[in-house]
């Protein structure tokens, strides 16, 4: 990764949006980048939209506000009004998207270099990252991103190490599925 990336995602309230801006950004701190991580979000509540914003760059980072305008889009739940996560997009955007391959081969965003797809939902099913029958996937995006090229997966690694030292091995676990089961579309 070359310059700023501008990175915007998309969720819902209780499937670790937030803690997953915070941690990708801490992995990319870990690497020597400079960061930025935030959230927009109503009243906290489960299942409610949330959106979060991480700046990842090589020079330092200013201002600190909404990204409009991002070169990465990362979407945890596909039934949100597809208006909300794809607005404003750069031209030659990228996205990561949580949803099976069938409904991945189905999604147009035209304009975008790159969608890639994971189903992380299955694999949080599978890994038993589940909270009140709600897939907790934000390992499994991590994991995503890391092989995407965001950053290097060993900073990640040590990231949740260190943030989630009681449920490490089932995040660790996770995100590696989350690695090597990531696909590209377009």
């Amino acid at each position: 990764m070359n310059g700023l990336m501008e990175i915007r995602l998309h969720g819902r309230g209780g499937q670790g949006v937030v803690s997953a801006a915070k941690v990708m950004a801490e992995a990319a701190f870990r690497e020597g980048k400079n960061v930025q991580a935030f959230s927009l979000h109503g009243a906290e509540r489960r299942g409610a939209p949330v959106t979060a914003f991480a700046r990842i760059g090589n020079t330092a980072l200013l201002p600190r506000c909404q990204i409009q305008h991002p070169d990465f889009v990362i979407v945890f739940d596909t039934l949100l009004p597809r208006e909300t996560f794809c607005a404003g997009v750069k031209e030659k955007g990228v996205y990561l998207i949580n949803c099976p391959d069938a409904k991945a081969n189905k999604l147009a965003f035209p304009g975008v270099q790159k969608v890639w797809f994971v189903d992380a939902a299955k694999i949080a099913a599978t890994t038993g990252l589940l909270s009140t029958g709600i897939p907790i996937i934000n390992a499994i995006m991590l994991g995503a991103l890391a092989r995407i090229g965001l950053f290097q997966f060993a900073s990640l690694k040590t990231v949740l190490r260190e943030k989630l030292p009681g449920a490490f091995a089932v995040n660790l676990t996770a995100a590696e599925k989350g690695y090597e089961s990531v696909k590209e579309t377009k």
